[in-house]
């Protein structure tokens, strides 16, 4: 039984795989108007035999993909268990995103690896997960889902920004909309790793290192960044799309790579603020970037705006755990205006323990 302020644990683990982020969040709403408060939150480093079976699932045998499915799984439950030892959280439910491995919502396919009912077996509280394919089989993109739950949690700012493996944004006054603008930390952790980094903190390799225009150029020219909203994307196409444009280029400096990387990203997030003057939340494992982050400030107009590192760290945790209590209280969850879907949805997968 839910009880008022509904509170809930959003777990979150994005396209990097860089780990599972943990958020106890409690949510109250108050004259049509919901707050959130913040008890606990910890990041939870994925082990490498497990990042790399995650980075290699779309070229797995079934079988192997549904054992990977199971153990993703339990390392989300057992760390979710350890972390309300630690906590002693009071969370009466868990809202899991999981890890999107096949996004291909023009095709109505959409997947994430981490079972929700083995999540609710061996952690003991419900667990809403699995949020996606019920938006993409009305026809709409099933991303980027967090818009929604911006709208109420962020509604004093104009849009938000999330740099996570990819760049998506928010648009939060009039009609919310949202989508993913391009690439981002899958891109620069990849080419970071070729330098034995397994990220290029603060930015600092690409501020080493030289733009190339022809690169550049090749990046933006891709047909997605002429497409308009909704649009979403997946890691097939970053494998397939534009990573071979990077591999032409394999005979420069990692560090020219880097740097021209930063620059195509910092250019299309620039490019969407260019649109009209916004106050912009920023959040994400981005944020930490700080050549990055200057580069976005140089390509726009809009305001951005650093939050607190409780936001910059845990702000998808804490929307898809608002997300899972709009589920169980039987409220729409993902907006059609956001994903180009025919109606609006009431998502997620919920599993009693």
């Amino acid at each position: 039984m839910i009880q008022t302020p509904f509170r809930g644990i959003g777990l979150m683990c994005g396209t990097s795989h860089d780990g599972i982020d943990i958020c106890d969040v409690s949510f109250e709403l108050s004259n049509s108007t919901w707050s959130f408060d913040v008890h606990a939150s910890d990041s939870i480093p994925l082990s490498g035999p497990l990042k790399e079976k995650l980075s290699l699932a779309t070229e797995m045998t079934a079988i192997e993909y549904v054992i990977l499915d199971k153990e993703f799984a339990t390392f989300s439950a057992e760390a979710v268990v350890n972390f309300i030892k630690k906590s002693t959280s009071k969370a009466s439910f868990i809202a899991s995103h999981g890890v999107t491995i096949f996004h291909q919502p023009e095709r109505g396919i959409s997947t994430q690896l981490g079972s929700g009912a083995i999540i609710a077996a061996l952690t003991g509280l419900q667990t809403i997960s699995d949020f996606r394919i019920q938006d993409v089989t009305k026809g709409g993109q099933g991303a980027p889902l967090v818009p929604y739950a911006d709208s109420m949690l962020f509604s004093n700012y104009d849009a938000t920004l999330n740099l996570g493996g990819f760049a998506n944004i928010s648009r939060l006054k009039n009609l919310v909309t949202g989508f993913d603008i391009g690439v981002c930390n899958l891109l620069l952790n990849h080419l970071s790793m070729r330098l034995n980094c397994t990220f290029d903190e603060g930015g600092e390799l690409a501020k080493s290192g030289q733009v190339n225009k022809q690169l550049l150029n090749q990046l933006n020219d891709l047909p997605f960044f002429k497409q308009s909203g909704p649009k979403s994307l997946g890691k097939e196409w970053f494998d397939q799309v534009l990573l071979p444009v990077i591999e032409n280029f394999n005979s420069i400096r990692t560090q020219d790579l880097l740097a021209t990387g930063s620059e195509h990203i910092a250019f299309q997030i620039g490019k969407i603020l260019n649109i009209e003057k916004e106050i912009c939340l920023v959040s994400g494992g981005g944020v930490h970037n700080a050549h990055l982050i200057e580069r976005i400030k140089h390509f726009s107009k809009s305001d951005i705006i650093i939050p607190s590192a409780s936001i910059i760290n845990f702000k998808e945790a804490i929307c898809f755990a608002f997300l899972g209590n709009l589920r169980l209280l039987q409220s729409d969850n993902i907006s059609r205006s956001t994903t180009g879907a025919n109606q609006n949805s009431c998502a997620g997968a919920v599993y009693l323990p």
